[in-house]
């Protein structure tokens, strides 16, 4: 077993609550995963791992706390008056694939389930936890040495009526989204959020997404 059970991002609970999250404290719930704002500068900063044993690691440079037991949240959560049905993924950002993707493997156990090269020297790897999946990229693009959390992305059940609720200044118009059947679309830099976040349709059954 290993879920993601938390993600730590720093900033304010407002701009989230703009896109219907709900908050208890400082922590709303995508899906199952609790995301917990902190007086960090903005941006995602660590994360909280269900591994089944206790510890407190770096995961080449990202903060990682290590529990053996995870909150009893059910699987999906509510956003506005849409359901978020899952954690799609979340994206690390690195300079050397192979020395992140070797930390992931060695911290949390999980091999490197595909690599995808996307263009222009951008290439994806991806390792499946039980709960999301972490996509690992590098690239060009990336200059600081070492791996960061960067952004996430998380499926709704009707990403069109959502995305027309929250209205074009928020969120962009669906597209077709690189894996097949799926559509994407991206929260506005300009509602403040600080992390890059991105909702997609749900996961089709049987259809291979990476």
């Amino acid at each position: 077993m290993s879920r993601l059970v938390a993600l730590h991002a720093g900033g304010s609970c407002e701009p989230w609550q703009k896109l219907g999250l709900s908050f208890t404290g400082n922590s709303c719930l995508l899906a199952d995963i609790d995301l917990t704002i902190t007086d960090d500068p903005l941006g995602l900063h660590s994360w909280t791992i269900d591994v089944g044993i206790d510890d407190v690691c770096d995961i080449d440079g990202i903060p990682t706390t290590l529990v053996s037991t995870s909150p009893g949240h059910p699987a999906t959560s509510r956003i506005g008056s849409h359901t978020i049905t899952g954690l799609d993924h979340v994206v690390v950002n690195t300079d050397n694939l192979d020395r992140t993707c070797a930390a992931i493997e060695a911290v949390l156990g999980l091999d490197v389930r595909r690599e995808r090269e996307v263009g222009n020297g951008v290439v994806q790897r991806f390792h499946k936890l039980d709960n999301t999946i972490i996509e690992v990229v590098s690239g060009p693009h990336i200059t600081t040495v070492g791996a960061s959390l960067w952004g996430m992305v998380a499926s709704i059940d009707d990403l069109f009526e959502y995305c027309e609720s929250l209205g074009d200044d928020i969120a962009s118009p669906p597209k077709r989204a690189t894996q097949p059947g799926r559509y994407i679309s991206t929260v506005r830099g300009a509602t403040g959020l600080g992390v890059p976040f991105a909702m997609m349709t749900p996961h089709i059954p049987g259809m291979a997404t990476r």
